[in-house]
């Protein structure tokens, strides 16, 4: 892996755990979100327009956009609800980590694939780092602590998240090889953005207002990175391997962790900490298995 395409990737990555920190951070999770929609799908639309000219999207395309645009509604949506209950340093390990762990497991079950000792290594690394962040100390007490924290709402919706990474991933791999990627990515935006718009304008109406008076300058910036961050990666991926991309862009999983610990005052900082350094170990053998 060339030192550009690291330094690329490790930026995104940075960036990427900056702005759900920023999100973290809101009063309304899922306003929030929707307000950072909106405003990369304005921002952006210069971009779109410069791609979209001369292309022309298949039947196919159309399908993966809509797949795709639906996934990441619920992995917003998903993602929205974990951070109303639940640490930064908690819910954006364990949807990030989840993620990449759920795709082999499901191509073993549904496609028979082979699993090789490095992602049975990472797969194991993963689960174990999940298991660490919900330690609230390392001591034998703390044992079963983890099993009965799992049961817990912010868990469930972050796996619920990384399921949706998971879902979107599979999808995204073929989708951008049928659409040009810029014009794929910000289509996708925009279907989960209208997707959200309902529940939004009948049920939130009354924090739309305060929520972009209180946090109209993260919303901003969200709005600018949540798109950004997708297209460095995408980059990366034009002048790297993408089994090296993936990995090495799961080093926002520590970053959150940091954040959450440092800028959040997070508490049982060392069980989270080791436990994300795990779970972005565990993501790295399971990329370079592929």
């Amino acid at each position: 892996m060339s030192g550009i395409a690291l330094g690329i990737v490790l930026v995104a990555a940075f960036l990427h755990a900056g702005w759900n920190f920023l999100a973290k951070k809101s009063q309304n999770k899922i306003v929030f979100i929707w307000w950072f929609l909106l405003i990369a799908i304005i921002g952006y639309f210069p971009m779109f327009v410069y791609f979209w000219s001369g292309i022309r999207i298949s039947a196919l395309g159309w399908i993966y956009i809509a797949v795709t645009g639906v996934l990441h509604a619920f992995y917003f949506w998903f993602m929205g609800r974990a951070y109303e209950r639940g640490d930064l340093s908690l819910v954006y390990p364990l949807s990030r980590g989840s993620g990449p762990l759920f795709v082999p497991i499901l191509a073993v079950i549904l496609m028979q694939e082979q699993l090789f000792l490095p992602g049975i290594v990472g797969i194991s690394l993963v689960i174990v780092g999940i298991y660490i962040i919900h330690l609230q100390s390392f001591s034998i007490q703390s044992v079963v602590e983890p099993f009965l924290a799992m049961r817990g709402s912010a868990s469930i919706w972050a796996l619920c998240t990384g399921g949706t990474i998971a879902a979107y991933s599979l999808v995204d791999k073929v989708g951008v090889s049928i659409v040009y990627p810029p014009v794929y990515i910000y289509l996708m935006f925009v279907i989960s953005l209208v997707l959200l718009t309902p529940y939004v304008l009948t049920k939130e109406r009354p924090a739309l207002k305060k929520e972009w008076k209180v946090n109209r300058i993260p919303i901003l910036i969200d709005g600018f990175l949540v798109l950004f961050t997708y297209m460095s990666i995408l980059f990366a991926l034009r002048i790297s391997k993408v089994s090296y991309v993936v990995a090495a862009r799961e080093v926002s999983i520590v970053f959150s962790a940091i954040f959450g610990i440092k800028w959040l005052g997070e508490k049982h900082a060392h069980q989270k900490l080791v436990g994300a350094i795990l779970i972005s170990m565990g993501v790295v053998f399971i990329g370079l298995s592929k």
